[in-house]
Parts: structure tokens; C-alpha cells; sequence
């Protein structure tokens, strides 16, 4: 019976995903991290998930948004949004620095993931500047309102020491009318900057 040594140095090194690089199992044909075929290493990998947070990314959590809102209206249920934004100090100057805002995107996507609920969804809409879109399923004005200052509590705390500082926009949609993602990531953004929520679809 050959040693225990002698089978491990005969078992097949790992192999890596041409596109993401990730390890992909044994007889795999397809990286269960990016979607491509593991045989086609000029492939592009299926850009759901974000690789700097681990959320969705700005291609894909728009389409969420819209399978939602349609549940909600189909169902008769509010759903709420919030836009999470990472901003310079009051009166500073936006800092032109990649890295600095990578680091405070994922700052940000892990104080945004450990605050919100199972069923709500958090993705990166923009990373100049940083910011996450937070889904809220059935959750009505009240709801998403406590959601807001529970989110901008932590994503303050965890941002402060790298220079920046939280401010969210927030929206409830009502089940009365069929909206659209861009309508509602509009409605978002100017609550953002109004510091007032946006009642929409009554």
C-alpha cells in the first residue's frame, strides 16, 4: 500500500480560473465564482458580483431593482431604496485617489451588509463616488427610514477614519403604479441631495 506522502505528491495541483482566478473544483467545466467556461481562457467572466465588496455590481442590481419594484406592484406590497453615498468632509474637495475610493467602498459594503436584513439587497451603483443602492422588499416608509440611520450609523463609524463621511437618499414606492429602476435611482438621488425622502407610485 503506497504511503500516505506518495499519494499526496501524486494529486493534481489545483487548477485556477483563466478569468478570476479563483480555484475551480475538480472536473469542473464552469468557475462557480465568474460564470466562464474553465476550457476557454479568452472567455470574460459573467460581471455579476463586484470583486472589491463582494456585492452585486452596478450592471447587475439594476435588473434586481426592476424584478422587484414588478413583485412589488404584482403583489401589492411598498418597497423601499436606499442610495448610500461616501462623501469628503463638508467643504473639502472630492480626493482624485482609485485606491482610496475602492478602500471606502469596501468599507462601506461591509458596514451596509452587516446592517440590513437577509431579504434586502445591497449592490455598487458608482464607485466615483462611492456608492451603494440598498433594495428593501416590503418595507414601507417607516421601515426604510429606520433602515437609513441604522445604515448611515454604521457606514459612518466604519468610513470616518479614512476621511469620509455617510449620506443616503431614500425612497418608499408604493404598489399603486409600475415604475422603472432608473426612475426610482433617480427619485434616490434626489433625496440624496434634498436630505428629504421621495414618496413614489401614490
Amino acid at each position: 500500500m503506497p504511503a500516505l506522502g506518495d499519494l499526496l505528491r501524486r494529486r493534481p495541483e489545483a487548477t485556477k480560473c483563466p478569468a478570476c482566478g479563483n480555484a475551480l473544483p475538480a472536473g469542473s467545466v464552469f468557475c462557480p465564482s465568474c460564470g466562464i467556461r474553465a476550457d476557454e481562457p479568452d472567455a470574460q467572466p459573467l460581471h455579476i458580483v463586484d470583486r472589491v465588496t463582494g456585492l452585486f455590481n452596478d450592471r447587475f442590481i439594476r435588473p434586481v431593482l426592476e424584478d422587484e419594484l414588478a413583485r412589488a406592484h404584482r403583489y401589492g406590497r411598498p418597497v423601499g431604496v436606499l442610495l448610500i453615498e461616501a462623501r469628503m468632509p463638508d467643504g473639502e474637495p472630492p480626493v482624485d485617489d482609485v485606491a482610496a475610493d475602492e478602500e471606502t467602498l469596501k468599507q462601506m459594503a461591509a458596514a451596509v451588509a452587516g446592517t440590513l436584513r437577509d431579504v434586502d439587497t445591497p449592490g455598487v451603483l458608482a464607485r466615483r463616488p462611492p456608492q451603494l443602492l440598498a433594495i428593501l422588499p416590503d418595507t414601507d416608509i417607516s421601515g426604510t427610514a429606520h433602515a437609513a440611520n441604522r445604515v448611515v450609523h454604521s457606514v459612518n463609524q466604519s468610513v470616518t477614519g479614512i476621511g469620509r463621511k455617510a449620506a443616503v437618499g431614500l425612497v418608499c414606492v408604493h404598489h399603486g403604479s409600475r415604475l422603472r429602476a432608473g426612475a426610482v435611482i433617480e427619485a434616490a438621488g434626489r433625496s440624496l441631495r434634498s436630505g428629504r425622502p421621495e414618496l413614489l407610485g401614490r
